[in-house]
């Protein structure tokens, strides 16, 4: 089995995303509460409210995904400084600041580079396209050689199997006198 050899900082490692999460990590304690309190009332309407109020299941499931809903919107994190109810209203409502900035970087040096780049990929393209026909073709001829062996295999069994059976009876009818 392969290893990787890494060096990993201690920064690295996300100490504060429960069981692994992503959207559990950077929580306030507000958060954590929210979140924690709606999945533990929903269970309990889930299993308290048909053993008690005698309430049909779906309404209870429908109680329990809307807690669960409002746990995730309010008490889950979609980045570290957004929860998913603040990034769905952006998402939906579309706000927005408009930011006027001045560009920093050498834009031609920056187009020369991408011009480069964008020759060093036809480059590579172009091989991978010289290689490409040999290699279909050899793939063609094995696909067409197997499959050619392949038909002839089985219908070498099914003349096989219809010479065997030719003299054989199937079935027998016996014939009954009344008399």
């Amino acid at each position: 089995m392969a290893q990787m050899d890494r060096n990993v900082n201690l920064e690295e490692i996300d100490s504060d995303a429960l069981f692994g999460i992503d959207a559990l990590k950077n929580q306030t304690i507000l958060q954590k509460i929210v979140f924690f309190g709606s999945v533990i009332v929903g269970v309990l309407l889930n299993v308290l409210l048909p053993l008690y109020f005698e309430t049909s299941r779906i309404v209870c499931v429908f109680c329990f995904l809307s807690l669960l809903f409002l746990g995730v919107l309010v008490g889950c994190n979609y980045t570290e400084d957004m929860t998913y109810g603040k990034y769905l209203y952006y998402f939906f409502f579309h706000p927005s600041t408009k930011v006027f900035f001045e560009s920093t970087e050498d834009v031609e040096k920056v187009r020369k580079s991408v011009e480069a780049l964008k020759k060093e990929e036809d480059l590579m393209l172009r091989k991978k396209e010289m290689e490409d026909p040999k290699a279909q073709k050899r793939l063609l001829v094995k696909v067409v050689v197997f499959s050619l062996i392949f038909s002839l295999f089985l219908g070498g069994i099914f003349l096989y199997g219809i010479k065997r059976d030719e003299g054989k009876i199937h079935h027998q009818v016996e014939t009954i006198w009344e008399g």
